[in-house]
């Protein structure tokens, strides 16, 4: 079964650029904002939702749903109650760039918010929180903890009509993902929507915290003769996978599987796996491991080469002289503090167009490497029950 991927190989122009709104009078919203504004509300609200004829296009969702089709995702912060996590997939199906929008509603302190993410085709940030006021005053942030304390954002505050309305945005560059925080209430002086978007930052669930280390210690497949006795000794919830490689029979095998299925079916791929192989002896021998960047980019094939990625890097993997899992090709890019990217092509196996330190003039062979990855197949795992 051939999977194309969800989020779209993009034309990569790989420039950071975070444009600034100029600052509005208070002026009171206009008819579409305050219908947007209703939107999001009955989206908060479950009554609200039961009573419109209108199909609504959310459907809630336990949070590890959410966490599967959001890398980095937020978490409610601490003492927050009326918890509810909603996935919105129209838009997804529509369009086979763009993954679902997740949406996490919850109270704390007296105030209610509404905190989104999403990943986007674009090395552009998007706005998805669905409101657009006038905003009486916005300013620049950076948030601590998230993107280790070098997050910037955007915080904006309507002031009218008796109320306020807070929103805080931030975009991820490294994984492309959207994040939106808001809150309405009649008097917000004095309050910091920018400590609540802190405190929902969740280590656990970002995606270098889920990744294995240099000490990472593969599956023990001690007294196993086949894949298949491998596969008998992997714990409940684990994936493995059949490819070919170059020619290479391999069994590829993860502690974690997610949900790649863009149809409401099921699909499921991984973004890092154990390789194996069996040796000149005829038993299965340990490759190494392979890393994606996030759940944008499952591990995929094209053309015999095994595929991972992220959105500022991609790498295709061979099996040289049958037995040495190794970088066949890579592209990627360095950005300085000014958002000036820096692009890298390399190989492990021969030379490429690059200078003595790989470095190349600009993105072509990236490009050229997402878009053989476009058309590659994203590799189903089976899953141990």
């Amino acid at each position: 079964m051939k999977k194309r991927f969800l989020i779209s190989i993009m034309a990569i122009s790989m420039a950071i650029s975070m444009a600034a709104c100029g600052s509005g009078a208070a002026e009171a919203p206009t008819t579409e904002t305050s219908e947007a504004v209703e939107n999001v509300a009955e989206a908060v609200s479950s009554e609200s939702t039961k009573e419109t004829e209108i199909a609504n296009p959310w459907r809630e969702c336990t949070e590890d749903e959410a966490y599967a089709v959001a890398p980095n995702l937020f978490s409610a912060p601490e003492g927050a109650t009326n918890i509810v996590w909603r996935m919105m997939e129209t838009e997804a199906k529509e369009n086979e760039y763009t993954w679902p929008l997740v949406e996490l509603t919850f109270d704390l302190e007296g105030n209610s918010f509404v905190a989104r993410e999403q990943l986007i085709a674009s090395d552009e940030p998007t706005d998805i929180s669905g409101l657009y006021y006038n905003w009486t005053v916005e300013d620049d942030i950076t948030l601590a903890n998230w993107g280790g304390g070098n997050m910037t954002g955007k915080a904006y505050r309507y002031i009218g009509d008796g109320k306020y309305v807070d929103l805080i945005t931030w975009f991820d560059i490294e994984t492309g993902a959207d994040y939106s925080l808001t809150v309405e209430a009649a008097d917000l002086e004095g309050f910091d929507l920018q400590a609540v978007a802190e405190a929902m930052y969740d280590e656990s669930k970002q995606i270098g915290a889920n990744m294995p280390d240099d000490e990472y210690v593969p599956t023990d497949i001690t007294g196993c003769d086949t894949f298949t006795q491998i596969v008998d000794k992997l714990e409940k919830g684990s994936g493995y996978a059949n490819v070919t490689i170059d020619g290479v029979d391999v069994l590829l095998v993860t502690k974690y599987t997610f949900n790649n299925s863009p149809d409401g079916g099921v699909f499921n791929a991984a973004i890092d796996s154990e390789v194996y192989r069996y040796n000149e002896a005829g038993v299965p021998e340990y490759l190494g491991l392979v890393e994606a960047g996030g759940t944008a980019y499952p591990l995929a094939i094209y053309d015999g080469k095994l595929y991972a990625g992220s959105n500022h890097w991609i790498k295709k993997y061979t099996i040289a002289s049958g037995s040495i899992l190794c970088i066949d090709e890579e592209a990627y890019v360095e950005y300085d503090g000014n958002g000036n990217g820096t692009y890298y092509h390399h190989s492990d196996l021969r030379e490429l167009d690059g200078d003595e330190n790989a470095v190349v003039p600009d993105d072509s062979a990236m490009k050229a490497m997402y878009a053989d990855l476009e058309k590659a197949e994203v590799i189903e795992y089976s899953v141990v029950q």
